[in-house]
């Protein structure tokens, strides 16, 4: 929830503040309300997890993704699988401190994406490659046509060039987007329900559950007790995805990674906790 959505919640003090030829003093009362609203607890709180993510083309690294949030202290940079070099921004600092501070950490982030290209280097889709239920294809086409990709109901279907190699970049790109494609209507289809399913078994109760491209982490919880999940969770064995939709159910009890936390999670997954841990940590969350 963005804070402008959040003041919605005061129709009151909305109706004071937009009323046209109304007096003074009330409009006044309108704006004290909306502002005591922005210092209450649930206030600061929409705004501390308001995050601004915007993406923009740098000359040397490419693609970067922008950060901009009220948690963040000071700038940030981080090189994410599989290379996304990514800048985090405090609330109101401009991006060109921002820029300033990445091009002083050049020679760190070209040696970050080499070591993640040494530990994780790229791996090419082609068949058999298949999602939980969508098979990797290739479709040959006319000569001189375009690299093109269409996700059925259950395949995700490349055409190109018989000139051209599986393994080229336009070929493996559209690739990635069906794949892209197919794991987010999956995880539509699947998570939201698993959650409800566990929440019922284990007595949670949760807010509203999305589904993201996520890469730098599988799950996350919010304070609004809304669980955002990653797409890449469809690439994971089924017990697994349990595992992170139940550590994310026990975050709507605490707020941490405290001994109270681990032990709920470990109760509730009959002591393997540790074990499932261990086992997730040979997965990335990725297309592969």
């Amino acid at each position: 929830m963005r804070f402008a959505e959040a003041v919605g919640r005061v129709p009151e003090a909305e109706k004071l503040r937009n009323e046209p030829g109304g007096d003074m003093r009330r409009r006044k009362e309108g704006r004290k309300e909306i502002r005591s609203f922005a210092c209450s607890g649930e206030g600061l709180r929409v705004l501390l997890d308001t995050v601004l993510k915007k993406k923009i083309i740098h000359p040397v690294f490419g693609e970067v993704t922008v950060f901009r949030t009220r948690r963040a202290r000071r700038i940030s940079v981080s090189v994410r699988p599989p290379g996304t070099v990514c800048v985090t921004l405090p609330a109101g600092c401009p991006l060109r401190e921002g820029l300033a501070f990445l091009a002083a950490k050049e020679a760190w982030v070209r040696a970050a994406r080499e070591r993640m290209e040494r530990l994780r280097p790229v791996r090419l889709l082609e068949p058999p490659y298949a999602t939980c239920r969508h098979a990797l294809r290739w479709l040959p086409a006319a000569e001189g046509s375009a690299v093109s990709c269409r996700v059925t109901e259950d395949a995700i279907v490349v055409s190109f060039p018989p000139s051209m190699a599986p393994s080229a970049a336009e070929v493996q790109a559209a690739a990635r987007e069906g794949a892209l494609r197919a794991l987010r209507a999956e995880a539509k289809a699947v998570l939201p329900a698993m959650v409800a399913e566990l929440a019922a078994r284990y007595g949670f109760r949760y807010g509203k559950v999305t589904v993201r491209a996520t890469r730098s982490r599988w799950g996350s919880c919010s304070s609004r007790d809304d669980i955002s999940l990653s797409i890449f969770l469809m690439r994971l064995p089924q017990h697994l995805i349990e595992y992170i939709i139940v550590h994310e159910l026990c975050h709507t009890r605490f707020k941490d990674h405290s001994a109270g936390f681990h032990a709920l999670v470990d109760s509730l997954l009959g002591g393997r906790e540790k074990e499932l841990a261990r086992e997730l940590r040979s997965y990335a969350p990725d297309v592969v």
